[in-house]
């Protein structure tokens, strides 16, 4: 019989996060690990310019320009989450080209990369999943062409969220709303397949 340690976690923590590459959506839930279910939720956005290091200080700035300096400090920004909440999994919205903008889809991606390497500097052999928009949609009850208002209503919708960050969630952005509804379709994923495998 498998019987875990007794300093074991009673709780996990799951890190939700809407890619942007001045502002970046992040939101973490906490998990009980007896029950599968979340006992609580915050979000926060990080805003590139105002986070510290400066992107303008940086060497990174200073030989490949302002946008990857502002990835940059981004990518500092989120170890430092990391490191405070200690995520079990990470989660991030996967790019996707929008035919109106697809010169956006290259700059996501390398948004992406900064994520990754954020997640390499906190522990190497912890995975980065990527999650599709349509999926993260569907998880949380919103249609496939939902806009950021739908987007919102869904989520405010969510009755298990047990939200309770600073900022009251109807105040929060749209980037800490997306980042929230990650995170959701990552543990609500991860729930499924242990509901399956147990049924």
């Amino acid at each position: 019989m498998l019987s875990m340690p007794a300093d074991s976690p009673s709780e996990i923590t799951i890190v939700g996060i809407d890619p942007g590459s001045v502002h970046l959506g992040t939101a973490v839930l906490r998990v009980d690990l007896a029950s599968l279910q979340i006992t609580g939720t915050t979000a926060h956005t990080l805003n590139a310019l105002h986070v510290s290091p400066q992107p303008e200080t940086l060497w990174t700035s200073q030989l490949f320009g302002e946008r990857l300096g502002r990835i940059a400090s981004l990518e500092d920004a989120l170890l430092a989450l990391f490191e405070d909440v200690e995520p079990f999994m990470i989660a991030c919205e996967a790019p996707f080209i929008n035919l109106r903008r697809p010169q956006a889809h290259g700059v996501l991606m390398e948004v992406i990369c900064g994520i990754r390497r954020a997640v390499m500097r906190y522990d190497a052999w912890k995975p980065l999943y990527l999650i599709d928009p349509a999926s993260v949609k569907n998880a949380v009850g919103a249609k496939g062409n939902a806009d950021k208002d739908a987007m919102k209503c869904a989520v405010l919708r969510l009755t298990n969220l047990h939200y309770d960050g600073r900022v009251a969630l109807k105040s929060l952005d749209e980037h800490s709303i997306d980042a929230i509804a990650v995170g959701y379709a990552h543990w609500k994923a991860g729930l499924e397949d242990v509901t399956c495998s147990t049924s």
